[in-house]
This record gives C-alpha cells, structure tokens and sequence, in this order.
C-alpha cells in the first residue's frame, strides 16, 4: 500500500462520504476477490451512515486500485 500525506486531503466529511459512496458502487460484485481485511472493511464503509475520515477514504482508493 502506498504512503498517503494526510494533510493532502480537503474534501469535507460530507465530500468524502460521497467519495466513498461512489467507490463502493464501483466495488460491488468484486467481494469476493477482496482479502478478509479489506472486506470486513468494505461492509463498514459502504453504511452510508457510518462517517468517512481522511484515513479511511485513502484506504477505499486502494482498495478499489486494487479490485479495478
């Protein structure tokens, strides 16, 4: 996984849950290619309740780099 400058990100809490609403839609089917990680992270993630931080949302990109 790559180094990511936190400090990088400007998107607002609400940016970043659209951000990340977008991405699980892109993720969706490729479950099953996912590590066990990456997985039980993904079903957290894609709650549209549950708040996105900087960290998480780095870790969504990687993740669907990975799966795409």
């Amino acid at each position: 996984m790559s180094y990511h400058d936190l400090s990088e990100c400007t998107l607002s809490p609400a940016e970043r849950r659209e951000e990340a609403n977008r991405i699980c839609e892109m993720l969706a089917g490729t479950e099953a290619d996912m590590t066990a990680a990456s997985f039980e992270f993904f079903k957290k993630i894609k709650d549209p309740n549950v708040p996105v931080s900087v960290k998480q949302l780095f870790w969504l990109r990687d993740i669907k780099d990975r799966q795409l």
